[in-house]
């Protein structure tokens, strides 16, 4: 335990720029916003083979 409350207090600063990003991202997130307006390039289709695909998105 002491080795964990050393650890926050040497990097407090690294981990509250971290928490103040992550808040914005769940912010954004649960507020419908997107950070970046992106559009996909291809129709979803959800395959059954098992393999995955990617989506390929351009910026507007």
């Amino acid at each position: 335990m002491e080795k964990v409350s050393n650890f926050i207090k040497e990097n407090y600063l690294a981990l509250l720029i971290g928490l103040c990003f992550y808040g914005i991202f769940v912010y954004y997130t649960t507020q419908g916003n997107r950070l970046c307006d992106c559009e996909s390039t291809e129709k979803y289709k959800p395959t059954n083979s098992g393999r995955s695909t990617v989506n390929r998105f351009y910026h507007k």
